[in-house]
């Protein structure tokens, strides 16, 4: 049974609409709720009713916290995210109600926790890779320096809260738009049920055929990673001369010369996901285009870097299915080797 519970707290009841969503679907409008994360005083001993019969969420001990919070950072989101049935695991350890579920966006791991290397790392200091100028967030990787806590980013869409400014943004730089319930071409992304979180539920449109606004999010921390063809960072436009591989702007296929195989591509049972203008992923069209969620999970997974081992056959994980290394994702698209 998938989860059906919000990515950042409480559920949200939602019209099921054929529209761009003009705000996250989660900590939003009726299901922003200030007491799930604020408290007044930090002195609390029993919950918002008069008679004491409502939920009643312990305090955290070393308080009172910053902005008034209930916890700390990372730790008051965990509180919610990491083993509870009522909401959507995102950490590793413990997995809880996301278990049920093979996420679209992996899950995190934490510093200390005995898990490294393997995708986003809560708590970390460490420099962003490919970040220029060099980022980090000195008081360790937050949930926050990816989402908007509170739903709403004014002036665009926000897919799973993520905010239009993260790492070297220093203003807002590119909202990624969703559709829910039916699909919208000129939406970033799919999302076929609101608050579903399994891969079957996600797809990723193209709405510029030269252009990625999830791959330009990543760009603000991992920046040189992504570019235009021609350009500093992913150099020429043939494949014999790009430096990196490209997020946007190269179909499969479509250079020739063996590059990469669309037929490939869809001769494999599993695939991995891929941008597509037409909205078309399955079987696969001429236009689809990989970007960074075709090769690693977003939180991450139990790979090195979060990579997606997809071999094509066998049962799909959120590690890949039988496949053991990046050759088999290399692979999907790949006919070399």
């Amino acid at each position: 049974m998938k989860t059906t519970t919000p990515l950042l707290g409480v559920v949200a009841v939602l019209i099921c609409l054929p529209l761009i969503a003009l705000a996250g679907d989660f900590h939003t409008g009726a299901a922003l709720i200030c007491s799930d994360c604020h408290v007044m005083h930090y002195s609390q001993s029993h919950d918002y009713t008069t008679d004491s019969t409502g939920t009643f969420t312990s305090l955290a001990g070393g308080g009172p916290f910053t902005k008034l919070l209930r916890a700390s950072g990372n730790d008051l989101c965990l509180s919610c995210h990491d083993n509870n049935s009522s909401y959507s695991d995102v950490l590793y350890t413990n997995l809880g109600s996301g278990s049920a579920d093979i996420r679209q966006a992996g899950a995190l791991n934490r510093a200390g926790s005995g898990i490294a290397a393997t995708g986003h790392t809560l708590d970390s200091t460490e420099d962003a890779p490919g970040s220029s100028p060099t980022w980090n967030n000195p008081n360790g990787l937050s949930c926050t320096d990816c989402h908007n806590p509170h739903g709403f980013n004014p002036g665009g869409s926000a897919y799973r809260n993520l905010e239009a400014n993260p790492g070297n943004y220093s203003a807002d730089e590119s909202y990624v738009s969703y559709a829910s319930g039916s699909n919208v071409l000129t939406a970033d992304v799919f999302v076929r049920t609101p608050l579903q979180f399994d891969i079957s539920d996600v797809d990723f449109n193209e709405p510029s055929p030269t252009a990625s606004a999830y791959a330009t999010f990543c760009k603000g921390c991992h920046t040189s990673f992504h570019g235009a063809k021609g350009g500093l960072e992913l150099g020429g436009s043939t494949g014999e001369d790009w430096l990196r591989h490209p997020t946007n702007d190269a179909d499969i296929g479509d250079i020739g010369g063996d590059h990469s195989s669309l037929t490939v591509f869809t001769n494999h049972t599993n695939r991995v996901k891929v941008m597509s203008a037409s909205g078309v992923w399955s079987p696969p069209a001429a236009d689809n285009t990989p970007s960074c969620m075709s090769c690693h999970k977003a939180h991450g997974n139990q790979n090195a870097f979060g990579l997606i081992y997809m071999s094509g056959s066998g049962t799909v994980t959120e590690e890949g299915d039988t496949g053991t290394s990046s050759k088999d994702l290399c692979k999907q698209c790949h006919v070399q080797g």
